[in-house]
């Protein structure tokens, strides 16, 4: 992910849309990281090669090996 080449402050004080927009993917990124659930109530949008998810079914974390079509792997790359 690349800084935005803009100033982050307008001349109100508040941060600028392009900011804004920045703050929130790393936010989104952030808590990625952190999600977990069963199998079936994996990420469907908003993914990307290496997102990582903790599935309770399988008990470990797996990630995304492929966006289209979609493919989650284990640490050891087995597909789960």
């Amino acid at each position: 992910m690349e800084l935005p080449n803009q100033t982050a402050v307008d001349s109100g004080g508040g941060f600028t849309p392009v900011w804004v927009n920045f703050f929130a993917r790393v936010q989104a990124v952030c808590n990625a990281g952190q999600q977990s659930g069963a199998t079936a109530d994996r990420p469907t949008v908003g993914l990307w090669i290496g997102r990582r998810y903790y599935d309770e079914t399988l008990s470990k974390p797996v990630y995304v090996r492929s966006v289209r079509p979609t493919v989650w792997k284990d640490a050891m790359g087995t597909t789960v």
